[in-house]
């Protein structure tokens, strides 16, 4: 079955109505991390490859656009979208409709100037700050061989010094990876290298993984206090 499709269509906290979609036909990322809610029988790659699926989903998708007239094109895929080699026509045929497009990825390739330019086309990028140091980033994260925190942070600050769009920053907190109280630093001090506009902090609700991953809604006001504050 293929997965590319309208995942659904809703209005975000700013009023906007958004379509969001998925431009993968299974799971292909970055990293493997073990609290992943697409599960790990998926591709850890740093590669774009070509579907077949992608043209006949990009005709369907102009249909939806045409009759939806949303607002937002939110690219939120089963990993990471820039494993689809035809991501620049998704964000093509938005804009030559004047849809605004918000694309979601974990940020590791953002220091690789082909998807930093697909990026930069895009009204708003979002990435993920997890990890508080190399060894969380590699056991719970698990990117593909190679890949390094520091590296990380790295590719997401470099995009962020020539990006005109927003960028916002995505904080999961995971049990036992960064929800100690010693950890709010850490994050802080990641978050300052990629500077994002904007800091949304979550943690693990799926029904699969929620409960062995998933932090309390107490921890979580605790956290994101630690993390915000100015």
């Amino acid at each position: 079955m293929n997965q590319m499709r309208v995942k659904k269509i809703f209005i975000d906290e700013s009023g906007r109505k958004t379509m969001e979609i998925n431009v993968l036909p299974e799971k292909y990322c970055t990293f493997d991390c073990v609290f992943c809610p697409l599960g790990h029988n998926g591709v850890t790659t740093s590669k774009a490859f070509h579907f077949s699926e992608t043209d006949p989903f990009l005709l369907s998708l102009s249909e939806q656009i045409d009759r939806e007239n949303p607002d937002v094109l939110f690219i939120n895929s089963m990993g990471e979208a820039f494993s689809n080699d035809q991501l620049e026509d998704f964000i093509s045929l938005a804009r030559a409709k004047g849809v605004k497009v918000s694309l979601y990825s974990n940020g590791f390739l953002l220091g690789e100037p082909e998807y930093a330019r697909l990026a930069s086309m895009c009204d708003e990028v979002s990435c993920e700050v997890k990890a508080v140091d190399e060894a969380s980033f590699q056991k719970f994260q698990r990117p593909f061989e190679g890949c390094t925190l520091e590296q990380y942070l790295d590719n997401m600050a470099g995009f962020r010094k020539n990006y005109k769009g927003e960028l916002v920053a995505y904080v999961c907190l995971v049990k036992g990876m960064n929800d100690g109280s010693e950890c709010a630093a850490r994050i802080r001090e990641n978050l300052s290298r990629v500077n994002p506009d904007r800091v949304i902090v979550e943690t693990v609700t799926d029904d699969k993984f929620g409960k062995g991953f998933g932090v309390s809604s107490d921890c979580i006001k605790k956290m994101q206090r630690e993390i915000l504050k100015d």
